[in-house]
């Protein structure tokens, strides 16, 4: 008989923006964890409770329950003094901000994040806690009490497909370009853009844009998030393979939103060009 495979660590992803718990569980997925996810704080007690994570990753955002933040009162119900949360935060927040927060044992993650900070930091979480099939009952001998299992690989099984598929500059390859070759090639997945003020997500399924959303201090979603998307002409981008569920929000073709999107550009640069008062 050859050797048990090690079991997965299975963690669990809570938010109420519902394009986190889907980035997240393809990249936690595709890194080798098993990932349960909640959208509101029954949901992650509930799924807390029937089978204990080895990590949490939690927005801070959530409703307390009764009077307290849920993880205050998971911590309540079950011994999770052992499981470590990642708690993610805005861009200027800090560990301070997050109430029950225990150093040595939890993180805090900004958003947005980049998908290399998310597996790092979830790779640390599990490394501090213990199996929870490997915490002994009470009255154990202090030497069972934690026995601490080994933190998962530091790189993904080479059986697994690459998650990051795309990666660049809007300075080296328009947005329009990708997305064209994104639709040759029939690609699902998440295409990521940071400006310098904003953030858009592309959700792409089967090369066609479905959905989309855009974080800046005026948000913007479906088609008005694209046009925009599609005037940038710096930033970063990368693309996330995985699948992509969800109504269609857009209802228009690609070679649709990129010709609409070029005419609302040149009709922006028209209108820049002429001077004001002249008819």
């Amino acid at each position: 008989m050859g050797p048990t495979a090690a079991p997965k660590a299975r963690i669990l992803v809570v938010d109420n923006d519902p394009w986190i718990p889907r980035m997240a569980a393809t990249i936690l997925g595709q890194a080798g964890y098993l990932v349960n996810v909640a959208g509101d704080a029954q949901g992650a007690l509930a799924s807390a409770v029937k089978a204990a994570p080895r990590a949490i990753l939690s927005t801070v955002t959530l409703p307390a329950v009764d009077g307290r933040p849920w993880w205050e009162r998971l911590r309540g119900i079950i011994d999770a003094r052992v499981i470590p949360f990642v708690f993610l935060i805005g861009p200027t927040g800090t560990a301070a901000d997050v109430r029950g927060f225990i150093h040595g044992l939890d993180e805090c993650l900004a958003k947005p994040f980049r998908v290399e900070d998310l597996a790092q930091v979830v790779r640390t979480a599990v490394s501090r806690s213990s199996d929870p099939a490997d915490v002994a009952p009470p009255g154990s001998p202090p030497e069972l009490v934690r026995r601490l299992t080994p933190p998962p690989p530091g790189r993904p099984s080479q059986w697994l497909k690459p998650l990051m598929a795309l990666r660049g500059v809007l300075t080296e390859i328009g947005l329009s370009s990708i997305l064209t070759m994104l639709e040759m090639e029939r690609k699902s997945g998440i295409l990521i853009i940071e400006g310098d003020h904003a953030t858009a997500r592309l959700f792409l399924r089967k090369g066609h844009i479905i959905r989309a959303e855009l974080e800046a201090d005026a948000p913007l979603a479906g088609v008005a998030a694209v046009y925009s998307a599609l005037a940038w002409t710096a930033g970063h981008f990368e693309f996330l393979i995985g699948d992509v569920g969800g109504v269609d929000e857009i209802q228009a073709s690609t070679t649709f939103l990129l010709m609409e999107g070029a005419r609302r550009i040149d009709e922006a640069r028209n209108a820049a060009k002429t001077p004001k008062g002249d008819p």
